[in-house]
């Protein structure tokens, strides 16, 4: 009796010693999280903070010290793993690194800087593990996404040729402060079926849209309606009501602000028409002209490419009366050029990997934003946008968590694990 008691006493402690290091190493906070999270709701407005100090731009010092802090404490904690899934993206990362080797003109400038920074953040974030908090934390930033852009809009934006820019300490892109909430409008459409969280995810979602039409981005615009449209095939039940409550309130929005002169232009802009008549501000003769370019080279760079930073060598042939130095405008295109046709295979078998990823993981959040990431980068350069990585690695980090794993629906299906469930 005394020896059961006593085996019993021990399994009992046992187990209490587990739960708690089970439930400190879930409540556990490191500080690159921290500096991740900033990293990510300054996001709306990083292009605009370039120059603010004059060592160097907020967002690129963020993204070094995370880079930094996350690989010291990697080598620490030991507590990474390289996942074989993801393998394209790891060979990717290598080949782009290699890169430079063939390219006999490279210089290691602001492109290459933070395109090779942006690859190290989706190594880094895919091989790391996060704890419940870390996870409330970086969502929590996500939200404050809208929050910043909301301010920046409100203080720092003027009107030019109809449309909304954004200027703190230097003028940013409208279609990158449009694109930049790709992600936040990914994880209110997730968040959506949450019932406690139904108007909060809803107003984010209409100011989303009203800041996309404001700057007149079509880009921006055609990510959110493809990330709307990949999630309406994966919802059911009382939530198709409330998208659709939601997108009679944009449309009401959207006329009201027509109505009363606030960017009549705008609507012109986003027709079919404009788009033929404007060439894609010029993008259609970047492309073609990349193309055009692609066809000259030898057989050794049309397999390997010009390498990283090669595509300035293609933009030499482009006369638009602008500095398209550092911008292919897509991303697709210029890893062509830089990747060459090996490249681009790895470019995209990286995006496919996510996808799988995300769907055996049953991460909606995670295929809302690749497909978000992919449609921006047709139209923009998503070496060169920060956004871009952070999307592909906070998709990757949702299912590198214990929170995720414990909360998981086991559904087989990725629509049925949409579904809501009411207590």
């Amino acid at each position: 009796m005394i020896a059961g008691k006593t085996e019993k006493n021990i399994g009992s402690e046992i187990g209490m010693t587990r739960r708690n290091q089970i439930a400190i190493e879930r409540s556990s906070l490191k500080y690159s999280t921290l500096v991740l999270t900033a990293y990510i709701a300054l996001l709306p407005i990083s292009s605009a903070l370039a120059g603010l100090i004059p060592v160097s731009s907020i967002p690129a010092i963020l993204s070094f010290l995370y880079f930094a802090m996350s690989f010291v404490e990697m080598l620490i904690t030991k507590d990474f793993r390289f996942e074989k899934n993801l393998v394209p993206v790891y060979v990717f990362f290598i080949y782009m690194m290699l890169s430079p080797l063939w390219n006999y003109d490279f210089e290691f400038g602001w492109y290459e800087q933070t395109y090779l920074v942006t690859l190290l953040i989706i190594v880094i974030c895919s091989m790391r593990q996060y704890s419940e908090i870390e996870l409330k934390l970086i969502k929590l930033s996500l939200y404050c996404c809208v929050l910043v852009a909301v301010i920046s809009s409100l203080f720092f934006s003027y009107v030019s040729g109809g449309r909304m820019y954004i200027d703190i300490a230097c003028v940013m892109d409208p279609n990158d402060f449009a694109t930049s909430l790709t992600m936040t409008f990914a994880l209110c459409l997730t968040e959506l079926k949450k019932p406690n969280r139904t108007m909060l995810n809803g107003l984010c979602l209409i100011t989303i849209l009203l800041i996309v039409y404001l700057t007149g981005s079509r880009g921006g615009l055609l990510a959110m309606l493809c990330i709307i449209f990949v999630w309406v095939l994966n919802i059911k039940g009382r939530t198709k009501y409330i998208l659709l409550t939601l997108m009679i309130a944009a449309t009401a929005l959207l006329l009201f602000c027509a109505e009363y002169g606030i960017g009549p232009a705008l609507i012109k802009r986003f027709s079919i028409s404009a788009l033929l008549a404007t060439g894609g501000q010029g993008r259609a003769e970047i492309w073609g002209a990349a193309w055009e370019r692609f066809k000259t080279l030898d057989p050794f760079h049309m397999i390997f490419g010009n390498g990283l930073g090669g595509f300035i060598d293609t933009v030499r042939y482009i006369s638009l009366g602008h500095d398209f130095r550092y911008s292919s405008h897509n991303m697709f295109i210029s890893t062509l050029i830089e990747g060459g046709i090996v490249g681009l295979f790895l470019f995209v078998s990286a995006f496919v990997s996510l996808y799988i990823h995300a769907i055996k993981n049953k991460n909606l959040f995670g295929v809302l934003a690749v497909t978000g990431l992919i449609v921006s980068g047709i139209s923009l350069d998503a070496q060169i946008l920060r956004m871009f990585a952070i999307a592909c690695a906070v998709a990757l980090l949702w299912r590198n968590t214990d929170y995720d794993k414990m909360n998981r629906v086991n559904s087989p299906t990725l629509k049925e694990c949409c579904k809501h469930e009411e207590d």
